[in-house]
């Protein structure tokens, strides 16, 4: 079964209410990211123009609501994007990079503006599942995707599981019947694209 929703704060909201140094982390280390290779907090904390210690705290602040991965000072992912391979991969200007969920595939190369190629499985048949971004527009195809509500306190624990994409309108109503998924939306690419435009586009050079 999916992951419940917690009843603590929802992450967006606690992210709001960060100190400004925040965004300014989440944005050196997102952008050291696309290099392919982990960030180090020293690496962020100069391009951020802070303090190494602020660095830190802030990276730690975030990672608190899931939308960091910290390893003893080595920021390995950031709002979606890391270096840790997981099911969802993503090809940026040649480099192999990997996402948290289907869903940052598409919302990420598409705030990007680049030609990109992401490759999952379909949540309910495992089946491979490819997305090609051309200049940020992800190509026309039948795969559709579920964003699940979003009031979640931790990103990657409660809402990166089920942020999948399917072959179709059927698989996915079929995995929505057999795991008890709750609220969220069902959306096509373009859709998609959308949102990531929206959300990542504060993170982007």
């Amino acid at each position: 079964m999916l992951p419940v929703m917690a009843d603590g704060p929802c992450w967006d909201d606690v992210l709001g209410t960060m100190p400004e140094e925040t965004l300014v982390v989440r944005r050196a280390a997102f952008n050291q990211l696309l290099s392919g290779q982990p960030a180090s907090i020293e690496a962020v904390a100069d391009e951020a123009g802070l303090a190494q210690g602020q660095a830190q705290e802030a990276a730690n602040l975030v990672a608190s609501v899931g939308m960091a991965e910290v390893d003893d000072g080595i920021i390995i992912g950031m709002d979606g994007l890391t270096t840790r391979p997981t099911r969802h991969g993503l090809v940026l200007n040649g480099i192999q990079l990997w996402t948290w969920c289907a869903y940052d595939i598409v919302g990420i190369g598409a705030a990007l503006g680049v030609e990109a190629v992401g490759d999952t499985t379909c949540g309910a048949c495992g089946e491979p599942i490819e997305i090609v971004i051309r200049a940020g527009q992800p190509e026309e195809q039948g795969a559709v995707g579920w964003l699940p509500d979003e009031s979640c306190s931790n990103v990657m624990a409660e809402f990166c599981p089920s942020a999948l994409l399917f072959c179709s309108q059927a698989h996915l109503h079929e995995w929505k019947t057999r795991e008890g998924v709750g609220a969220g939306e069902a959306l096509d690419l373009e859709s998609l694209a959308d949102r990531g435009r929206s959300f990542w586009g504060p993170l982007v050079p």
